[in-house]
């Protein structure tokens, strides 16, 4: 996503998987943070909630055509995921985009 327009923020449940797919596919070569979490509720975010969560910051690869994506720092930190795995990702003005993964 261009970081100069607006920020947003995408459930799969209540946005679909196509809507997901668009949007993941346009950060390829930006950076995000793919973070894998149980948690899903209003405390998401929150810098206080310190529910499990592993979280890898780095340049998106992958494909579009194959729905497969990775941030790739070296041999021992790395996230690599499916697009229907994301259940939300978002993005505010000027930032880089978060993907949640389970």
């Amino acid at each position: 996503m261009d970081k100069s327009k607006e920020a947003y923020m995408l459930n799969g449940a209540q946005d679909g998987q196509a809507v997901i797919d668009e949007a993941i596919g346009n950060l390829i070569g930006e950076t995000v943070c793919v973070s894998y979490t149980t948690t899903r509720n209003e405390r998401l975010g929150e810098r206080a909630n310190f529910e499990p969560q592993i979280s890898v910051q780095g340049e998106l690869e992958g494909s579009k055509e194959t729905r497969r994506y990775r941030v790739l720092i070296d041999d021992n930190t790395y996230s690599y995921f499916y697009a229907d795995s994301i259940w939300s990702m978002g993005q505010d003005v000027g930032k880089r985009a978060v993907v949640y993964i389970d």
